[in-house]
């Protein structure tokens, strides 16, 4: 429901604006200190903020806000300013957020608004517990019998509710907790042309760090694209380098074995400047020619489908390396790495599995990702020795950890893992689903207690099925 916020809010905004006669060189402008916020103590966290870009004709509200019932339990936002227009333009809006509502309990809202004084009928509906994304766009189609320039409001009022039914004689009591917004964008904008969604940011390179041993201990990483089109991608295959990073043990030699689906070999490369000149081009052109001569890399051009790299090292050998894939056609073809995984020996210190992806490409707003670390289920494609008790870590960038899991049908948005059919078959594993800018992410697997054995980290790329729109 949280969805009904946002279009709520927005799609009152746009009718609030729609109601003025579309015309030409049309301009928007904001109130000092528009949003507004009351009463302000029930707002923290706030940074949204709200700039006129495209000579004044878009006003684009991004950032996040948290609301809460502090002082009574309602809380306003307000937004107002005053618009002019000239023949030919529509207003229109454009919206896309993340929502999440962390009180238990419902939360209802009222949304009403005017514009040059004409009053607009209220809106209203309930916001339902959890996370998701909300997206949604609306204009003006025809000119409408109102002034051409004046003044617009909107106000959007949500309500906190108990988190049970209090006793009949009793008043409401508002349920703890918090409701989050995170705002890719609200866009209002007069022009001939209407307002559009942002697309999400796409993985453009996922690497998982792992030991590499033998047979079924080797590093697997596996890949899935979806789309329509061929997707240009390098796989690489690292270990001498690093040592360079402090990491001890690493795999002198990497080999690197690309098949398809049906478990055919499509490519193998043991020393990267074995590739042909074009390929290596390529990697040289793109920054990523690995600076060892031992470390493996493969360029390949891939239809949709599924996809397995496996690195082993020469002669049995064994130690700590990487396993990398990167989209060389960052967003520009219809087709995108929707899953990557990679399976391996989980130990304990700097040997526990470290995967990494980077989210950026497509259009670049926010992504939606499921991440997943799994274990006993190995055991049912007989695997043994596996990772029994899995537990994920999700870090941003900077090193700040985003959120945590060891069994999944712990986690907050269980149902939304259950509903992308990405459920673990087993109680102890472990899964999260985040809502992600643009940036770098790592992805830590370990073993719950310090045990160790064969896991498998994986992130899906879940945009174009979970996003709901007005």
């Amino acid at each position: 429901m949280k969805k009904l916020v946002a279009y709520s809010f927005v799609a009152a905004a746009a009718a609030l604006l729609s109601l003025a006669s579309p015309l030409k060189a049309g301009i928007l402008t904001l109130d000092d200190g528009s949003p507004t916020y009351t009463p302000p103590a029930n707002f923290s966290d706030n940074t949204l903020v709200a700039n006129t870009i495209i000579v004044g004709g878009l006003i684009d509200i991004t950032g996040t806000t948290t609301v809460m019932p502090a002082e009574g339990n309602t809380a306003t936002i307000a937004v107002s300013g005053s618009y002019s227009a000239e023949v030919g333009e529509i207003f229109s809006v454009a919206y896309k957020f993340a929502a999440d509502n962390n009180t238990g309990a419902p939360i209802t809202y009222t949304l009403s608004g005017a514009v040059s004084g004409l009053p607009i009928p209220a809106l209203a509906g309930t916001i339902e517990p959890g996370l998701h994304v909300y997206e949604g766009t609306a204009q003006q189609p025809t000119p409408a019998s109102f002034p051409i320039a004046g003044n617009f409001l909107g106000e959007l009022t949500l309500t906190f509710t108990s988190a049970s039914p209090p006793p009949s004689n009793a008043p409401s009591v508002a349920a703890p907790g918090t409701l989050d917004l995170t705002v890719q964008q609200i866009d209002f904008k007069l022009d001939v042309l209407p307002a559009s969604i942002q697309p999400p940011a796409q993985p453009q390179n996922i690497s998982t760090r792992a030991n590499v041993g033998t047979g079924d201990n080797a590093l697997i990483g596996g890949i899935i694209i979806t789309g329509n089109d061929t997707k240009q991608v390098v796989l690489r295959g690292i270990g001498p380098s690093l040592g360079g990073s402090n990491v001890s043990g690493v795999l002198d030699d990497p080999v690197l074995e690309l098949f398809d689906i049906d478990g055919n070999l499509l490519a193998t490369n043991d020393n990267w400047m074995d590739n042909s000149a074009d390929d290596q081009t390529i990697l040289t052109d793109n920054n990523l020619a690995p600076t060892e001569d031992a470390e493996s890399a493969l360029v390949a051009n891939l239809d949709p489908g599924a996809y397995t790299a496996i690195v082993r090292g020469a002669g049995d050998t064994t130690g700590v390396a990487l396993v990398e894939a990167y989209d060389l056609d960052n967003g520009t073809t219809d087709s995108k790495l929707a899953n990557i995984s990679t399976r391996g020996f989980v130990q304990t210190g700097d040997n526990v599995m470290i995967g990494g992806f980077i989210l950026g490409g497509g259009g670049g707003g926010i992504a939606q990702v499921i991440v997943r670390g799994t274990g006993p289920s190995l055991a049912n494609d007989d695997v043994s020795d596996v990772l029994a008790d899995p537990f994920i870590e999700v870090f941003d960038q900077d090193g700040n950890s985003l959120a945590s899991n060891d069994n999944w049908m712990d986690d907050p948005n269980m149902q939304t893992v259950v509903d992308q059919g990405l459920a673990p078959s087993d109680p102890n594993e472990s899964a999260l689903y985040e809502v992600l800018p643009v940036g770098a992410y790592t992805v830590i697997l370990s073993g719950v207690g310090g045990t160790s054995g064969v896991g498998l980290v994986e992130a899906y790329d879940i945009d174009g099925t979970m996003a709901l729109s007005q």
